[in-house]
């Protein structure tokens, strides 16, 4: 199977077309958020796939010669890329979940009209932009990095005072629209960069 290629287990244009539509929407910025913690609703003490989530911590890697390191995370902001029943069960049935770290890529005006573009139209497919979610990063354009996905333990959004802190919530919109992306992201077949 040298140079046969395997399609995408999905129909690559209906994709592109429903992340489009999404993204189209005049209500996505504003509303991409079901709450923010700096807003006026009170924060659930739960933990939803999607969410943004303040965790101190760097990313854990396995390095070129095959052994452990970690890749420097000052930001300590992260998107819950496990599913929500999974935070539903006990911690003795399902321990681990997956999350990825959010990339702060600088200030809104130093980053270029085409990339912001391209981060908002969401046709870059190993990065997942999350507009700001709190008046600290409202100057500042963010995405996650889809490329380094980290199994963090359910018990650090437990306990008094628990170690991560859910920050926002995403619109069911937003979710949808991470859905798209992520299917994008793990079924693509190799050649497409879509």
């Amino acid at each position: 199977m040298a140079g046969d290629r395997w399609p995408p287990v999905y129909d690559a244009d209906d994709l592109v077309r429903e992340i489009k539509r999404l993204t189209e929407r005049p209500d996505i910025a504003n509303a991409f958020y079901e709450w923010r913690r700096d807003s006026s609703m009170t924060p659930v003490d739960d933990v939803c796939q999607g969410d943004i989530v303040r965790l101190p911590s760097d990313v854990p890697v396995i390095l070129a010669d095959g052994r452990p390191g970690v890749i420097d995370h000052p930001d300590v902001a992260w998107l819950v890329l496990g599913n929500t029943c999974d935070f539903e069960r006990k911690v003795e049935d399902v321990r681990w979940t997956q999350m990825v770290p959010v990339r702060d890529l600088g200030d809104v005006a130093d980053v270029s009209d085409t990339e912001k573009a391209a981060l908002r139209r969401y046709t870059q497919s190993r990065v997942f932009y999350v507009p700001p979610w709190s008046g600290q990063v409202s100057k500042r354009v963010h995405a996650a990095d889809l490329l380094r996905p980290v199994a963090v333990d359910k018990r650090v959004f437990v306990g008094e005072p628990a170690i991560a802190a859910v920050e926002a919530r995403m619109a069911r919109a937003a979710w949808i629209l991470l859905n798209a992306c992520l299917v994008r992201f793990l079924a693509r077949d190799d050649g497409r960069y879509a």
